[in-house]
């Protein structure tokens, strides 16, 4: 059961979202843009997707691992950006909030000569087979200019063992289309 604090999290993150869903990622075109975070994260308002494999095990993080290199492939093939790889990135915060956010994403942008900032909530259903996709783009003081949502379907028919290696590619594709969406709604 989620907390109070969890759930007006969930609601500012959302309102967040919304709020600048009008935006689009046209005056970031050619600009260094680096993520501050790619990942599944069970404070979004998708939550924590659902395995046969127990939550944080090694098949699950193989999977979580997969759908972030089809993201990262994703923003570097968009037109929108320059987009400079996560493992390059320093000083990630460990912890952002609505809250917090707007300060570490200038601290970050500096930290990494960075023109813009991009954070994704990333969120693989192993039920579904499906991947969801929310990114928040921001500009090096801070400011929200774009974000938007979208998922992607899995593959048909149904992987028979969705955490297992041989599926991992396919986590990956998935992951990239998703991204590829939620760009594509925004001008990127």
């Amino acid at each position: 059961m989620k907390t109070f604090r969890q759930n007006l999290l969930l609601l500012l993150a959302a309102a967040a979202l919304s709020s600048c869903t009008e935006g689009n990622l046209s005056r970031l075109h050619n600009v260094r843009t680096g993520a501050i975070g790619i990942g599944p994260s069970g404070e979004f308002p998708h939550g924590h997707a659902q395995s046969n494999a127990r939550p944080g095990s090694a098949e699950e993080l193989r999977v979580h691992a997969a759908v972030q290199r089809g993201v990262e492939r994703a923003l570097d093939d968009s037109r929108a950006f320059n987009y400079a790889p996560f493992s390059s990135m320093k000083q990630v915060p460990s912890h952002l909030n609505p809250f917090n956010e707007r300060s570490e994403v200038k601290k970050f942008a500096a930290a990494n000569r960075l023109g813009a900032v991009v954070r994704v909530w990333v969120t693989p259903n192993f039920h579904r087979q499906s991947v969801s996709v929310g990114f928040l783009a921001h500009v090096r003081s801070g400011k929200a200019v774009a974000s938007d949502l979208a998922t992607a379907p899995g593959p048909v028919p149904l992987l028979k063992d969705p955490t297992a290696r041989a599926s991992l590619p396919t986590w990956e594709k998935t992951a990239y289309e998703a991204t590829k969406k939620a760009l594509a709604k925004v001008r990127g």
